[in-house]
Formats: structure tokens, C-alpha cells, sequence
């Protein structure tokens, strides 16, 4: 009984001195916050953050290189040349060398 009598005139005496309840609140809501996983949670979700924002640019770079390449194939010249290049083939008037095999 005593010592209850004795915590609480401490408690009392403590609570008289704003500034030691204010880095009595901030001891307790670091130990609450570390205690939960609030502040881990908190990095981790910074971390997450900073990696989407890196793929989101860089899938609008892809997404920019695509729309070039739409527009390239949209091209008839475009198309012309891809076919000439992939098949081998000439334009009518175009010079044509065969070289004989070794």
C-alpha cells in the first residue's frame, strides 16, 4: 500500500512538468510504433513506392517505343522495305548481283 501511495506521488510530481509528459508521449508512441511493425511497415511501403515509381517509367518508355513502332508499320513504305529486307526481294528496276556459291 505504501508503495502504490509512493508511484502515484511520483507519477503526480511527474505529471506537473509539461516538457517531461511531452518526452514522456514521445518515449511511449517510438516504443508503441516500433512495437506494432508501424514504422518497418512504413519503410517498407517507402521502398515499394520509390521501386513502382522506377517500372512505371519505365514501362511508358516501352509504351513510347511501341507506339513509334505502331506508327512505323502503319507506314506502306515502312512495309515495303520490311518485306524486301526480310524475303530477299527486289524492286522492279533494282540491280541484282548472284554470286556464285564456293
Amino acid at each position: 500500500m505504501i508503495l502504490m501511495k509512493a508511484i502515484g506521488n511520483f507519477i503526480h510530481q511527474q505529471l506537473q512538468r509539461p516538457v517531461r509528459v511531452f518526452w514522456f508521449c514521445l518515449v511511449f508512441a517510438v516504443v508503441s510504433l516500433l512495437a506494432n511493425g508501424g514504422l518497418l511497415s512504413l519503410y517498407s511501403l517507402r521502398r515499394d513506392r520509390s521501386r513502382l515509381t522506377e517500372q512505371i517509367q519505365e514501362v511508358r518508355a516501352q509504351m513510347l517505343d511501341l507506339d513509334l513502332k505502331i506508327k512505323r508499320a502503319k507506314d506502306p513504305a515502312d512495309i515495303q522495305r520490311q518485306a524486301l529486307d526480310r524475303y530477299d526481294l527486289a524492286e522492279e528496276g533494282d540491280l541484282v548481283f548472284v554470286f556464285p556459291g564456293e
